[in-house]
């Protein structure tokens, strides 16, 4: 038996595609697709997953090595040791397989990995096993059956007649499934680079019915082109714009302007020129507002306490808050105008499932990930979205569930997405480069990270977060190393880190989730408890954390278990672990107490804030006595600083845009992290059948 492995390629001939079958799963290696018999359902696989269970697929019967597994994964790269453990354990998941009694992946000590099913290829079919054909049959693979009308209006009545619904549910529900085709061919896609002048643009938007796009460029100029890039008008602003979006039917688009701490709405022409602005409204960011007729449009704001959803009338200036059908616990993403020209919401559960619904709660589309991009093909009626992996691939989800890959990009990450009558998908990938420096001004780590966020101790080590593509890491530099600390695909960001008062740990989080850490590894992680996003945390003493989501603060032991819980509601709050006091920002004021249960009774005003000092406050640091923290004022990003000894002075001491984070150096020194190299440009993903047209 050889444990030899051929070089696979991540291409397949379109003209020989090559899928697998074993027990009730079909591997498609062309487009990374397994699909599960039994469920009717298709999971697009990461890459680095897809291409594991290639290697299986094609050496089945073999022990394979780690060291062949990872020199066939990652040729001539040196990977972290957990890396082949990571994607066995995504793959194993796949297929709800279990490591200690398993169906699909046997480990054999001391020598590697051996795949157990019998598997059979397309080329193999007419040798397969008849039991295997009628089950697959049965499960109704979507290439290999009949359609799935008379199968779906049974499960249907089943379903009905399980949960009691009325006989004229039921068959309104049957007759709209017997509407949607039970498979759909969709379109193979090819990429066009749209070319345009060097530059930063993002926020594309494509008219549905004429050869207008739209888009922003450098951030505050509104550009206005035909479809194959050649301009036609632009207009400049002031302060930061935002979000186009055209009018389905006249050449009329809308988009946001920052102003201050608020956002105006502008809608223009073809010609640029502004047509009618709202009055400000409040807001720390916002998303690409929806047309749902002439004179009305869907606005999503977010405000201190998340996203709402609002209607616009712009002739007559109304705003009016819309009754979303969503839990507290749920976070609203943004509206779509999709089918029959209606809008719908898209609602991320605590689990990160996301669902389409109406205004009366109907749920039109779901998903088993967070879904953040999205928008609708009127070629297909299908949603394009982002997908669940690391790489936040593009999509096509029709109504009837059926899932089909649009595009994948190798480098950097789909920002905005605009699709028109055709099925052409415009969209902006953004790609860039953050340095990570020492004193001497020296990188020491480089990164294309999403985000990023350093915490320097008295000693001079720094603790770092890099997150690229999906994967929040936890890097340490110490005496002159850069040392991974954990490696973990999250939904949400790292919002902070920080030492404790012995400078022995390290405190983070992962979603809602309290993570402790020593100069080698993960110690231990806790629930934070709180219902909403965390949004600071921090010590108490060398052996106690705490942590707030605005509304409440917990305080725990180092095992996780909880001391206290005390409801208090503020914009910004930290624990001085020196003084033993609560620095915290209510209603303008900065102040300071020993007790949040009696505050009122022992605050101390420190200072009246400027207002420029309050709009979407984060990243807070207590360095040397002073306290810093970041705020944004016309999308602009400002660093302030003041003492926390008499005099109290606020002081404005950092404004530029684009500043990701920053840092407070041990002797004192700001250490701003910036995107030094930020490229952004609009690509054209056009369905291959359109190209002949």
């Amino acid at each position: 038996m050889s444990n030899s492995l051929p070089k696979l390629s991540n291409h397949v001939p379109k003209e020989t595609p090559i899928r697998f079958y074993f027990l009730h799963w079909r591997f498609d290696c062309e487009k990374d697709e397994l699909w599960n018999c039994e469920t009717h359902s298709a999971t697009k696989l990461e890459p680095q997953v897809a291409r594991l269970l290639t290697i299986f697929l094609t050496q089945q019967g073999q022990v394979i090595s780690r060291e062949k597994l990872n020199d066939t994964l990652w040729p001539n790269t040196i990977v972290e040791a957990n890396s082949l453990y990571q994607l066995l354990t995504k793959l194993r998941k796949e297929l709800k397989d279990n490591a200690r009694s398993p169906n699909y992946i046997k480990t054999v000590p001391k020598k590697g990995y051996l795949f157990l099913p019998e598997i059979s290829s397309d080329s193999q079919r007419s040798t397969f096993t008849p039991n295997y054909d009628n089950q697959c049959e049965k499960a109704n693979l979507p290439d290999l059956v009949a359609p799935l009308h008379t199968h779906l209006k049974n499960k249907l009545l089943k379903h009905c007649w399980t949960l009691l619904f009325t006989t004229g549910a039921c068959f309104s529900a049957i007759a709209f499934f017997s509407t949607t085709p039970a498979q759909v061919s969709p379109p193979s896609y090819e990429r066009h680079d749209i070319t345009y002048d060097l530059g930063v643009e993002f926020n594309i938007a494509a008219h549905q019915d004429h050869d207008l796009l739209a888009y922003v460029e450098k951030f505050n100029t509104l550009e206005i082109t035909d479809k194959s890039g050649k301009k036609r008008f632009k207009k400049t602003f002031d302060t930061r714009i935002a979000h186009p979006t055209w009018h389905p039917y006249e050449e009329k688009l809308a988009f946001w302007q920052y102003k201050k701490d608020a956002c105006i709405l502008h809608i223009g022409n073809s010609r640029a020129e502004i047509l009618h602005s709202s009055d400000p409204i409040p807001c720390h960011f916002i998303t690409p507002p929806s047309w749902k007729s002439a004179n009305e449009l869907v606005l999503t704001i977010t405000e201190k306490h998340g996203k709402k959803a609002y209607l616009y009338r712009h002739k007559h200036n109304q705003l009016i808050k819309l009754p979303l059908p969503k839990e507290p616990e749920e976070s609203y993403i943004g509206a779509v105008r999709a089918w029959e020209g209606k809008i719908y919401y898209l609602i991320v559960d605590a689990k990160f499932h996301s669902r389409l619904v109406s205004l009366d709660g109907k749920v039109h589309m779901a998903w088993a990930f967070p879904v953040w991009l999205f928008n609708f093909d009127p070629a297909q009626q299908s949603i394009i979205s982002n997908d669940g992996s690391a790489h936040h691939n593009l999509i096509g989800k029709y109504r009837n569930g059926q899932t089909y890959p649009v595009f994948a990009t190798t480098q950097g990450i789909f920002t905005s997405l605009s699709v028109d009558n055709s099925g052409d998908v415009y969209t902006a990938a953004e790609s860039w480069q953050v340095n990570i420096r020492d004193e001497y001004n020296l990188p020491i780590f480089s990164s294309s990270s999403i985000d990023y966020l350093p915490v320097t101790n008295k000693l001079g080590e720094t603790v770092f977060m890099s997150r690229r593509t999906g994967y929040c890491e936890i890097y340490l530099h110490s005496g002159n190393e850069v040392k991974q600390l954990s490696f973990h695909k999250g939904h949400e960001y790292v919002d902070f880190l920080t030492w404790d008062p012995m400078l022995s740990k390290i405190l983070a989080n992962r979603d809602r989730f309290l993570v402790l850490y020593d100069r080698a590894d993960v110690l231990t992680n806790f629930h934070s408890q709180h219902q909403k996003p965390l949004k600071q945390f921090g010590w108490r003493t060398n052996h106690t954390v705490w942590s707030t989501d605005g509304m409440s603060v917990n305080t725990f032991d180092l095992d996780g278990h909880l001391l206290s819980k005390t409801n208090f509601e503020s914009d910004f709050i930290i624990y001085h672990t020196e003084d033993k006091s609560w620095i915290v920002i209510k209603d303008g004021t900065l102040y300071r107490a020993t007790s949040l249960i009696n505050f009122e009774e022992q605050k101390q005003v420190l200072a009246k804030l400027p207002q420029e000092a309050l709009n979407v406050i984060k990243n807070p640091r207590l360095k040397n006595g002073e306290l810093f923290w970041q705020s944004a004022w016309s999308k602009t990003d400002l660093i302030w600083k003041i003492s926390l000894n008499a005099p109290y002075k606020v002081t404005n001491i950092k404004k530029e845009p684009l500043i990701w984070h920053y840092d407070i150096a041990p002797d004192g020194a700001l250490l701003v992290a910036k995107m030094e190299s930020v490229e952004s440009d609009i690509k054209l993903i056009k369905p291959q059948t359109n190209l002949t047209k």
